[in-house]
């Protein structure tokens, strides 16, 4: 099944349009009166023209308001009266991945606006939403040995894209070696990655408690933002005393920004330099409008604790989860044949530098401490290359063995 029918793509495609070119419309009208003020201070009839200039714009505001509307209302007609029957069950997995790149980049607002395009955290098996009652728990998920390994996905995907190209998984995989059950994690990554976190732990409190079978080894495996919304999950887990962070044999993330993503923060710098010029300063709402989940990359917030240092570290972040028995795995990649030389660590992936991914940083403050047996860089791979790897699946065998 689709992530989202063919109907709400139209729908929240259309109630985007409309805030699309209202929000457009705030920032051609916030430059041009950035670049009239002068001269209108000026000019004897320089009021008239301000205000004929707010009159015009507030007009175009009101078409926009009407055309919006009415474009909504027309689809409402057409899902009452004229809808086919097979239209939300036609194949729509070439919008998935559009989907799930929109909610990356401004999820939140899509939640806030109850945009029919947001997407919820789900737990997913074989590309459909698992239901979590004991019935369908045991059918879809058995878990017959208590293992049970779950797959977090990253900033602007879902839950298919662990798959390769012959269509095989991490999961798959795991299930044919070791006996267990997987699933994956499907999540608006618009949202803040403390939010995405804390609901994961909750839900997955949730499927513990209403499994038929006791689930006595679990293992949390995050791509990229996945492994922070794992790390997230945890610590909320321990603050909350939930039962199922004592079952937790492994959490291992794979490319995640523990202290931060370079190309975030350059946007969090080109968003400040707009705001100092007043006639750049209406530019700035557009890069402020990207969403909470990807200003969470800045430093690689996980928690709400971390938010307060805003743009500067002035304390160390946030230490891993105490998971008990349970050990925590961090794993880099780099695009180098080698680590050796600042310049191939800080490449790294592609998107996440080699530090970043281990949680290295020169102040031990700063750093998560780990021992190196439980850090491990990959030479010659990128960013994606983490989800599907046969390389990488030798590792996570090996430590999970």
């Amino acid at each position: 099944m689709p992530i989202k029918s063919r109907l709400d793509l139209l729908r929240g495609t259309a109630q985007l349009a409309g805030e699309g070119f209202l929000g457009a419309l705030d920032v051609v009208e916030g430059v041009h009166q950035a670049v009239l003020d002068p001269f209108a201070r000026l000019l004897p009839f320089g009021q008239l023209i301000t205000r004929t200039t707010d009159f015009v714009y507030a007009r175009l505001r009101d078409v926009g308001q009407v055309a919006s509307t009415a474009a909504l209302g027309s689809l409402g007609l057409y899902e009452r009266y004229a809808l086919p029957r097979d239209f939300d069950t036609a194949d729509a997995g070439a919008s998935n991945a559009w989907v799930s790149a929109l909610n990356g980049a401004i999820g939140d607002h899509l939640q806030e606006t109850r945009n029919p395009l947001a997407l919820g955290l789900e737990f997913c098996r074989n590309g459909q939403p698992l239901a979590l009652d004991p019935a369908t728990l045991a059918r879809e998920l058995p878990c017959s040995n208590g293992r049970l390994y779950v797959l977090v996905h990253g900033l602007g995907m879902n839950d298919s894209q662990w798959q390769d190209s012959e269509g095989d998984h991490f999961g798959a995989r795991l299930e044919r070696d070791t006996g267990g059950s997987a699933l994956y994690l499907r999540y608006n990554s618009g949202l803040r990655i403390s939010a995405n976190g804390r609901e994961l732990a909750r839900r997955l409190q949730q499927l513990v408690d209403t499994h038929p079978n006791p689930i006595e080894h679990i293992v949390l495996i995050g791509h990229s933002m996945g492994g922070l919304v794992c790390r997230s999950a945890c610590s909320y887990a321990g603050r909350e005393a939930l039962g199922w962070l004592a079952a937790l044999d492994a959490a291992i993330c794979l490319g995640s920004p523990h202290l931060g993503a370079p190309l975030e923060r350059m946007g969090g710098k080109l968003s400040a330099a707009l705001e100092s010029l007043p006639y750049t300063r209406a530019l700035a709402k557009l890069t402020e409008r990207r969403s909470a989940g990807v200003k969470d990359l800045r430093h690689g917030w996980c928690s709400d604790r971390d938010r307060p240092r805003r743009e500067r570290l002035e304390s160390g972040i946030e230490p891993l989860a105490d998971i008990g028995r349970g050990r925590w795995y961090l794993a880099a990649a780099t695009l180098a044949g080698s680590t050796d030389g600042t310049r191939a660590r800080w490449i790294g992936d592609g998107l996440v530098p080699v530090p970043s991914a281990l949680g290295q940083h020169p102040d031990p403050l700063q750093s998560l401490q780990l021992p190196a047996s439980q850090r491990h860089v990959f030479r010659g791979i990128g960013h994606m290359d983490l989800l599907i790897n046969s390389l990488v699946y030798a590792k996570l065998k090996e430590w999970l063995d």
